[in-house]
C-alpha cells in the first residue's frame, strides 16, 4: 500500500474544501436572486392591479363627468328657451295693436235682435293697446265682482231675479248685492259666469240676462243627488247695461231648490273698447 506524502494530501483538502465552499456560496446567490425575483414579481402584479383598479375609477369619474356635462347643456338650453320666449313676449308687448277703421266691427245678434259690435283687433298700426292702468275708472281696478248666497233660495216664482246677496269682491262697485244686478261702469268686452246648485230631486233653468235679453242658459237638476249647473258668457256691454242671473219662466221645482253655499255669479272686464 503506498503512502502518499502528507503535504500532498493537505492539498488535496484544500482544494477539495475550496470546491464545496465555492457551491455554496454560487446556490445561496441563485437563491437569493430567485427570492427577489419573487419579491419583485408580486410587487409588479400589486401594481398592475392599482393600476388596473385607478383606471376603473377614471372610467367611471369620466361617465360622471359626461353626465353632469349633458345635464349642464340641457340646463343652459332650458334658460336659453326662457330667454327666448320672454324676449318675443316682450317685443310682442311693445308692438303696437290697432282697430282699422274699415273693420271697426262684425255685427252678433241675439234673440231679440238687438245688434251690438265686437271689434276685429287688426295688427300693424300704430295705436297703443288699452291696458288696466289707463282704463275710464280713474285709475282704479277693473271692474271686477263675484257673488253668492248666504242661505237656500225656496219658493221660487216664475221669472224671478237670482240675488246674490253676499259681494265676495266687486271692484268699481258695478254689482249690487241687494237686487242682484251687475250694471256696466265702462264700455268693454266682459267675461261673466254663473254656477246653481239644486238640492236633490230639485231642478230648474235660468238665464244670464242682457237688459232683459236672455243670452246664456244654465241647468241644473238631479233626482237623487245635488246638482251644480254652470255656464260662461262673453259680452259686450255699454256704459249702463244690465246684467243678472233670472229664473228661465216656470222652468223650477217648487219647495226648496237653490243650495245658495254652493251658487254663484261673477263677472269682470276683459278689455274696453271705443
Amino acid at each position: 500500500m503506498t503512502i502518499l506524502p502528507v503535504p500532498f494530501v493537505a492539498s488535496i483538502l484544500i482544494v477539495f474544501s475550496l470546491h464545496v465552499t465555492r457551491g455554496e456560496i454560487a446556490n445561496e446567490i441563485q437563491q437569493y436572486v430567485h427570492n427577489l425575483l419573487q419579491e419583485q414579481n408580486g410587487e409588479i402584479r400589486q401594481l398592475t392591479e392599482e393600476i388596473r383598479t385607478l383606471k376603473g375609477q377614471m372610467f367611471s369619474l369620466k361617465r360622471s363627468y359626461q353626465h353632469v356635462l349633458k345635464e349642464l347643456n340641457n340646463m343652459k338650453a332650458g334658460k336659453e328657451a326662457e330667454l327666448t320666449e320672454y324676449t318675443m313676449d316682450e317685443e310682442i308687448g311693445k308692438r303696437p295693436i290697432h282697430v282699422l277703421p274699415s273693420q271697426l266691427s262684425t255685427p252678433m245678434r241675439t234673440p231679440g235682435n238687438e245688434t251690438w259690435q265686437f271689434p276685429s283687433i287688426i295688427r300693424g298700426e300704430r295705436s297703443p293697446v288699452t291696458t288696466h292702468s289707463r282704463l275710464s275708472t280713474g285709475g282704479a281696478y277693473p271692474t271686477a265682482f263675484s257673488a253668492s248666497m248666504t242661505q237656500s233660495v225656496s219658493n221660487i216664482h216664475h221669472n224671478q231675479v237670482l240675488v246674490f246677496d253676499v259681494a265676495l269682491i266687486n271692484n268699481g262697485g258695478a254689482y249690487n248685492p241687494k237686487s242682484g244686478i251687475f250694471t256696466s261702469n265702462t264700455k268693454g268686452v266682459y267675461v261673466l259666469f254663473s254656477t246653481i246648485t239644486t238640492d236633490p230631486g230639485k231642478s230648474l233653468e235660468a238665464f244670464i240676462y242682457r237688459n232683459g235679453v236672455e243670452f246664456c242658459r244654465v241647468y241644473s237638476g238631479d233626482s237623487t243627488m245635488y246638482s251644480a249647473g254652470s255656464n260662461m258668457a262673453i259680452l259686450a256691454l255699454d256704459v249702463g247695461d244690465n246684467v243678472m242671473m233670472k229664473i228661465h219662466d216656470h222652468f223650477h221645482e217648487t219647495g226648496v231648490t237653490i243650495d245658495g253655499a254652493f251658487s254663484s255669479f261673477s263677472g269682470y272686464l276683459l278689455y274696453e273698447t271705443d
